[in-house]
């Protein structure tokens, strides 16, 4: 298998490509298909919501920005992790808060357990 990750400024991607197909097809590649609201993308808002435990991902995309949202209506957000648009964040040269929670996260997730 062959997996790609694009994490975009505004918008991020992943795909992937199993051996068997490519020895097919070698165009063939699978595509994560988001629902922006409006239709289908193959693209989601670089966006991604933590739980307040700071090393669990409960949402990324537009699935994030539609439970933060909710969960700011309903004012229980505060002690929640929202990152939006972050990829440049993590060019600054000044190592912020921020960054370090989101440089922790990273580490911490279990990427077997993301959708």
């Amino acid at each position: 298998m062959v997996a790609a990750i694009d994490f975009g400024t505004t918008f991020s991607s992943w795909g992937y490509s199993l051996k068997y197909d490519y020895d097919k097809e070698p165009t063939k590649v699978f595509v994560k298909k988001w629902n922006n609201g409006k239709g289908i993308s193959s693209k989601a808002s670089t966006t991604a919501l933590i739980r307040p435990d700071g090393e669990t991902l409960h949402a990324f995309g537009y699935d994030a920005e539609d439970e933060y949202a909710s969960l700011a209506q309903n004012n229980e957000h505060k002690d929640w992790y929202y990152f939006r648009r972050f990829k440049m964040a993590l060019f600054k040269d000044r190592v912020s808060k921020e960054r370090v929670i989101f440089a922790m996260m990273l580490a911490l997730i279990n990427v077997t357990n993301v959708k």
